[in-house]
């Protein structure tokens, strides 16, 4: 009896560690696919979808790198941010590993969070900053973006250096006074509020005064800023003698509609991220300048760390993240000196 009792213990070890083995092979294959799903908040934000794009580029390659297969999938919220609710649950249900989100709304994430939460998926909100208690609601919420109030100061140093030695030319109406339009992104949002308040009080400390003759929301959208200038430029054909955009879409709707208004004599205008057309006007001097917000380089963190929480559950420990959550991509100005170092193919552009 001792004897057939040893054997069948032997036996089945022998069934347990086969299985065991199986079972760690099923779980090892299973990784070797990694299911990343990402929710924008529009698809009309050309910003924003320079991001989408690095991400999937940078997830290419460094998937080939580490030899995983790697399923992304990415939809658009049509800025509803109750259909951004509902795409990440489908995410959570389709079983994806890693949830990138551009939030529709940076004051209402609490859906998606508890439902990540109860999930026990990983989260990295990007570009669009949740409310700091939110993201320490759980261990698992990242934040991948920049911080609005560098790129106000540097829209901000921009304008005060450029009035330094053009002053009387930029002041049309000889009054002392540069009067201004701030074209802002989007109401409540984080970046739009800072951005707008740093850009104007760093101009200010430079001793500049400044009348404000319109405020306008015109939603990051080119096509919106443009109808809005054209507004104020029928009450103020000729008193318009700077714009801070707060981004460069919105800048250059600025400069659609004082070229389609006929002014002869352009404003000082300022736009943020770094977009090419931007940058191209930068250089023919229609711009001043704009704000480098590198999308380059969020879309490659953004891919990197969410590679490394599907693979290993944790950040990578090369990645520095503030708080043990964020991470802040610097921004870089842009001006006429350096303008063809921010243009992909600088040779084709060569301005004065």
């Amino acid at each position: 009896m001792k004897k057939y009792s040893a054997i069948g213990a032997a036996v089945l070890l022998l069934l347990i560690g086969i299985l065991c083995i199986r079972e760690s092979s099923i779980d090892k294959a299973d990784k070797d696919t990694i299911k990343i799903g990402v929710t924008m908040y529009n698809e009309f934000d050309p910003f924003t979808e320079k991001i989408r794009q690095n991400i999937l580029d940078y997830l290419s390659e460094d998937a080939k790198e580490l030899q995983l297969d790697v399923d992304c999938n990415v939809v658009y919220a049509g800025s509803n941010q109750l259909v951004q609710n509902d795409q990440v649950e489908d995410f959570i249900d389709k079983g994806y590993d890693v949830i990138c989100v551009n939030l529709v709304d940076r004051t209402d994430a609490s859906v998606i969070i508890e439902t990540a939460k109860s999930a026990d998926v990983p989260v990295i909100f990007f570009n669009r900053e949740p409310v700091e208690d939110d993201l320490n609601r759980f261990d698992k919420l990242y934040y991948i973006g920049a911080k609005p109030e560098e790129s106000g100061k540097l829209q901000g140093l921009l304008v005060r250096d450029a009035l330094k030695s053009r002053f009387e030319e930029v002041d049309i109406s000889g009054d002392g006074v540069i009067q201004y339009v701030m074209l802002e992104g989007e109401a409540g949002h984080q970046d739009s509020i800072i951005r707008s308040r740093v850009s104007v009080e760093t101009i200010q400390v430079g001793g500049i005064r400044l009348e404000r003759l319109g405020d306008e929301i015109a939603n990051w959208d080119r096509q919106q800023a443009q109808t809005k200038i054209t507004s104020l430029l029928q009450g103020y054909p000729r008193q318009i003698e700077l714009i801070i955009a707060n981004d460069d879409n919105m800048a250059l709707g600025a400069v659609d509609a004082l070229k389609s208004f006929g002014v002869q004599t352009m404003p000082l205008i300022v736009g943020v991220n770094g977009q090419e057309e931007a940058v191209e006007l930068v250089g023919e001097g229609v711009m001043l300048g704009t704000v480098l917000n590198d999308a380059n380089e969020k879309g490659r963190i953004i891919a990197k760390m969410a590679l490394s929480l599907a693979t290993t559950g944790q950040p990578p420990e090369d990645i520095f993240l503030a708080k043990g959550k964020y991470f802040y991509v610097p921004y870089k100005l842009i001006d006429r000196k350096n303008y063809s170092d921010f243009i992909e193919d600088s040779e084709a552009v060569a301005f004065p």
